[in-house]
């Protein structure tokens, strides 16, 4: 239950017709999806991202709504490049200040950077930085080849104001990476006090690899920059998000940011409806009858997301009770069920892609058969898509575990989010689909937190689920890296690896003519769609939902979480 005690006299909700605006210095935006931890280095989903990024900076930002542009947000300019692209020296904006009045400086950069490289949080973001840096796919860990000498080689504070970066190698994309929540900023002096690294060699192996939502900010956030501080968080209900007054730049318009968790979307619906919410996430099923509420305004974006059903080949028993009898008895399914490549393709082929989007989605997504999506260089139309056909699933199927997957049936739980009504359609969809083909075959749709279902398929527990991938940035190495190189976040989860696949997606980072990028792209795109690792659904565009008094909101197509401080009522 939401509590409303705290809501009504914090919000101090006004009684007044609906075209007025509601608490002009307050913004509610109500959304569905928990918060597992508020720490950069542990963080890596979109609901604790909105929040950090609205309380720590990075050194650059997105442009409006321009997902490849960058322009100085903590950092003085444009990064100097030298080395052969390997090297770029950075200028601290002299002006910044930490929301307690104190000076950032070149050394709380370093920190910031180097915490998130040598934590190496399992599931988390290090990967981003850790492979432009350290020229490596693989986290930190304690006795391995890389370590703190590398770390702090690799990212140098030079004086008060200027923070060094060495790459390994070139890479492009490298001022993107430093823009995303991942890489954000804050204050070395507030964390060593909260009781975390010291910053120096002798004690950076306690810190590495901490249990998921364990660190000293799973609950609360560093110091930081940023326009907002954190005022309250009540567990997996609330976020609530104070004006920072002593902000470097012009003070945010909004007072206060509220954040709800709030999974039922006829709730968010009513409140939206009433002025009680400004902002408010939406599933596409509902958009029609939201779009018809007076002083509503909906905005499409296409977005780079990919909305994809992901089978873990190696799934870790321990903890649950998904497998069942563990065996192929119709009674549930081994540990390695989706290690053969015919239960794979029978599970795509399986899927009504058209009825997804045309009666779920309401056309507002196109199909997307392979990992690069529109908008990215290697994005092609011509490359095959899965097809929605039973009798080839029948085939598929009757192949599988040398016929005995036929004969004897299974129980198979497959999970979505709670409150993600598209993909608990989806798996809807596969559900009515496998089990007519078989009376033996049974599949058991269920909901979990968002929170329970990353942990879960970080220890790689979780069957079968369904899931999206929001770029982190512009470029198609962001999704042939996490979808397919066997150190990437699915394929760590689903114990996917494919030898000539890695090697490609190494090359193609690493190559800066754009023509052979684009057809090593597609030969990544073909050996992956043969494999079937997962199944990609569609990509979607996002409709943003909001109050038509709420000004300032930007539409970025690759952050759909939002930045608050140019918005205000």
């Amino acid at each position: 239950m939401l509590k409303r005690a705290f809501l009504l006299s914090a919000v101090m909700l006004a009684s007044v017709a609906g075209a007025q605006v509601k608490n002009p210095g307050t913004l509610i935006d109500v959304a569905f999806g928990d918060w597992r931890t508020f720490d950069p280095a542990d963080c890596y989903e979109q609901s604790c991202g909105e929040v950090i990024q609205n309380v720590l900076e990075t050194l650059y930002f997105p442009e409006g709504n321009n997902a490849s542009k960058f322009v100085p947000l903590l950092a003085e300019g444009m990064p100097e490049v030298s080395n052969g692209g390997k090297t770029y020296t950075v200028k601290i904006r002299k002006n910044a200040k930490f929301s307690n009045g104190k000076d950032l400086t070149a050394e709380d950069v370093a920190y910031s950077i180097q915490r998130t490289l040598l934590a190496s949080v399992d599931s988390g973001p290090a990967q981003l930085l850790i492979e432009p840096l350290l020229g490596t796919t693989d986290f930190i860990r304690k006795g391995g080849k890389v370590g703190y000498d590398q770390v702090a080689a690799a990212v140098q504070a030079k004086g008060t104001d200027t923070v060094v970066f060495n790459l390994a190698r070139p890479f492009a994309a490298f001022i993107a990476v430093l823009a995303t929540p991942y890489a954000s900023i804050y204050s070395k002096a507030d964390a060593v006090a909260a009781g975390d690294w010291s910053g120096t060699e002798k004690d950076w192996e306690k810190f590495n690899n901490p249990a998921a939502g364990t660190t000293a900010f799973a609950r609360k956030l560093p110091l930081g920059t940023g326009p907002f501080v954190l005022e309250r968080y009540d567990v997996n209900q609330n976020v609530v998000l104070k004006r920072n007054d002593n902000y470097w730049r012009a003070p945010a318009k909004l007072q206060r940011v509220i954040i709800q968790n709030v999974e039922d979307e006829n709730t968010r619906i009513r409140m939206l409806e009433a002025g009680d919410a400004d902002i408010a996430s939406i599933n596409r099923p509902a958009i029609p009858r939201v779009e018809k509420l007076p002083g509503v305004k909906v905005t499409e974006s296409n977005q780079l997301t990919l909305v994809a059903l992901f089978m873990n080949q190696k799934i870790n028993a321990a903890g649950t009770n998904y497998l069942g009898s563990g065996k192929l008895d119709g009674k549930g399914i081994p540990a390695n069920f989706f290690s053969d490549v015919n239960v794979r393709k029978g599970m795509a082929a399986s899927f009504d892609y058209n009825a997804l989007i045309k009666d779920v989605l309401l056309g507002a997504a196109t199909q997307q058969s392979t990992v690069v999506v529109k908008g990215l260089l290697g994005y092609s139309n011509t490359l095959p898509k899965y097809k929605f056909d039973k009798n080839q699933a029948t085939r598929y199927f009757k192949a599988a575990w040398k016929g005995e997957l036929w004969k004897n049936g299974f129980v198979l739980p497959v999970f979505y989010n709670s409150g993600n009504n598209i993909r608990k359609s989806a798996l809807e969809i596969i559900k009515k689909n496998v089990e007519s083909l078989n009376p033996k075959f049974k599949v058991d749709v269920r909901e979990i937190p968002f929170s329970q279902l990353i942990a879960q398929g970080g220890n790689s527990q979780m069957t079968m689920w369904a899931l999206g991938w929001g770029a982190d940035y512009a470029d198609p190495h962001n999704f042939a890296f996490p979808f397919l190189h066997s150190d990437g976040n699915y394929p760590t989860q689903t114990g996917y690896k494919n030898a000539k696949i890695d090697a490609l997606i190494g090359e193609a980072v690493a190559t800066a003519d754009t023509k052979k990028r684009n057809e090593l792209y597609r030969q990544i795109q073909t050996l992956g769609f043969n494999d079937t690792p997962f199944i990609p659904l569609y990509q979607p565009t996002f409709p943003f939902v909001n109050r038509d008094w709420v000004k300032g909101r930007v539409n970025n197509p690759v952050y759909a979480d939002d930045y608050y401080y140019p918005m205000s009522k």
